[in-house]
């Protein structure tokens, strides 16, 4: 059987599974990019760099990590789609990965490092 992987500039609308978001009438979709194994060795090489700066301060290197994670997110992540706070509609990536579930943000950093994910919860044309 071939193994088939995603372009790296091809947009995948991601259904995440969290809450039981995919069998609902209207799921939240996150429109994003696969990341290849290559780029998670750069955002992994940019956490060891400033992890290099941060020594053994723990709650720096913490920080390195998360803004590194954040970073990789941003730049992966098109838009976003049913996800509301306080009754409005959260559609840019930043916002909704400042204010979203962290199980529901790590399902999503999973899947975009996936391709075997990406295809499981690709969103389907109805």
């Amino acid at each position: 059987m071939a193994i088939i992987s995603f372009d790296k500039d091809a947009l995948i609308d991601y259904a995440p599974e969290y809450g039981g978001n995919r069998d609902s009438e209207n799921p939240c979709v996150v429109r994003l990019r696969f990341v290849p194994y290559s780029k998670v060795q750069q955002y992994s090489r940019l956490i060891a760099l400033r992890n290099k700066d941060a020594k053994s301060d723990v709650t720096k290197a913490i920080e390195a990590a998360q803004a590194i994670q954040k970073k990789q997110f941003v730049e992966s992540v098109e838009s976003v789609s049913g996800f509301f706070v306080a009754g409005q509609e959260v559609k840019d990536p930043a916002e909704f990965y400042e204010t979203a579930d962290t199980d529901l943000i790590l399902e999503i950093i999973r899947a975009m490092e996936s391709s075997a994910r990406l295809t499981e919860g690709q969103r389907k044309n109805s």
